[in-house]
């Protein structure tokens, strides 16, 4: 499996764990059986396809989805969020104040003043019109400040924003993703997008695209412009020369010791659109590494600190990111701190299951069991139950267990398994333990193979606790 998309699956699972508690679960299994792709062959992404073996959007829109945290030790004992955005005047975008809310990073680059009003123009149809209202791009992504008005008398329309080229495909990785109403009269609103590629290899010119969709439309995220009532793009030039100014790049070069395991801080870029940390797990580490344990930045010093925690993970160029928010106003110091790491021993990284028995023979632990169950078509899908390790981690950080697309049969021949119907955290209580597993399905299809089958665990949740801690500026 190719180690980028390996990562961005990972990523896809943990997010989707992150949101589970709160979307109702026959939702949260379309979407997952929609988003999740074959990890083993790298697909070019074309038009609107969602499928599996296509791009893992699902991975893509969730990317920001998490809670705002902030952790206040000391003395700072406020909402730095609210405080930072009542003590500036955002003159001509004061009218943004209810749409940004308490996202700090938007709200402390108007805070800062760099989100530039653009002289862009407005794209009319069917009775809706789209303005670019500004922008604040770096060189890992952009913030954009939009209106949508609606000039007809329906009420019961949705909409999205995307950025996208001139063959309407999405670019980037996104924001909050979830479908607003488009009301009649003047909707605001932005998105955090991070570049998909490195910056000098994006287009000179991207869209602004808003879809709107009729009420009726129950999968706006994904549905097709040819559905659309209306198709709004507005064009945004990039100057790659001015982006090469932007931020500013510190020479970290310095490792955390979790475990016995090297946790490699290679940069730090600070810029509008967040702090990004370059990270890299060493290759002679003894355990595979899944995840960090409360992955956050400390601003400030002495006993007055706020905390500045990761909610996404991503790779560009080869190189894996952590991403936080930014207080743009602040050039206070920063240091990383991580609670520990999810991993297991490389030699521990095989589940082998005898379906015909229902058994499993070798995991990593105890938590699992396994039952298997046969439609009328013969179709066959294993069913596993992971239950919640000893050691207790916040679900705002826990990982998720996945296995590699491919598998082998117990005569050693490959097979691709499909993930389908995917669901996380359902309702069912262990009736003795009264605690509740965490359910996998997989569609190993409808041949008798022969026993057992082993697989390869790309993710496992098995938190290992230990604090470390680096300066960062």
């Amino acid at each position: 499996m190719m180690q980028s998309e390996e990562r961005l699956l990972k990523e896809y699972f943990n997010e989707v764990s992150r949101e589970a508690s709160e979307v109702p679960e026959i939702k949260l299994a379309v979407a997952i059986r929609n988003g999740v792709y074959d990890t083993r062959h790298r697909r070019k992404h074309t038009g609107r396809s969602f499928t599996i073996g296509g791009l893992a959007v699902l991975a893509i829109v969730l990317l920001f989805a998490f809670p705002r945290f902030a952790e206040h030790v000391g003395l700072r004992s406020h909402d730095a969020q609210g405080v930072l955005s009542a003590r500036h005047d955002w003159g001509e975008f004061e009218v943004f104040r209810t749409a940004v809310g308490s996202n700090l990073t938007v709200s402390s680059a108007l805070d800062a003043g760099l989100i530039q009003r653009v002289n862009s123009t407005s794209v009319e149809q069917n009775g809706f019109v789209l303005t670019v209202d500004g922008i604040a791009a770096d060189q890992k992504g952009i913030i954009i400040l939009y209106t949508l008005q609606n000039n007809t008398m329906e009420s019961s329309q949705k909409f999205r924003v995307s950025m996208i080229n001139e063959k309407q495909a999405q670019v980037g990785w996104y924001g909050p993703r979830t479908a607003q109403y488009a009301k009649p009269g003047i909707t605001r609103g932005y998105e955090q997008i991070l570049w998909g590629d490195e910056y000098t290899k994006m287009p000179e010119q991207l869209f602004v695209n808003a879809g709107v969709f009729s009420g009726d439309e129950h999968d706006v995220l994904f549905a097709g412009v040819e559905n659309a009532l209306a198709n709004l793009s507005v064009p945004v030039a990039l100057n790659k020369a001015t982006l090469a100014k932007t931020g500013n790049t510190l020479q970290i070069n310095k490792s955390l010791a979790i475990a016995g395991q090297s946790i490699e801080i290679k940069t730090a870029y600070i810029a509008a659109t967040g702090i990004y940390l370059e990270t890299e797990y060493n290759e002679h580490n003894s355990k595979d590494i899944f995840g960090l344990i409360s992955p956050r930045l400390m601003l400030g010093s002495g006993n007055d600190f706020t905390g500045l925690y990761s909610k996404r993970s991503y790779e560009l160029g080869g190189k894996q990111m952590l991403v936080f928010d930014n207080d743009n106003t602040s050039n206070e110091p920063l240091e990383l701190r991580i609670d520990g790491i999810y991993a297991l021993d490389k030699d521990a990284t095989e589940l082998i299951v005898d379906t015909g028995k229902q058994q499993i023979i070798k995991s990593p632990d105890d938590r699992l069991k396994v039952s298997i169950s046969t439609t009328g078509r013969g179709k066959r899908t294993m069913l596993l139950e992971l239950y919640p390790p000893e050691q207790k981690v916040s679900a705002t950080y826990d990982v998720n267990m996945i296995l590699d697309d491919r598998f082998t049969d117990g005569e050693g021949i490959a097979h691709t398994k499909k993930y389908e119907n995917v669901s996380l955290f359902v309702s069912k209580v262990d009736t003795t333990q009264k605690i509740k597993p965490t359910l996998y399905y997989y569609n190993i299809g409808s041949e008798a193979l022969p026993q057992p089958l082993t697989f390869k665990i790309n993710s496992y949740p098995n938190p290992i606790k230990e604090k470390a801690s680096l300066s960062i500026r």
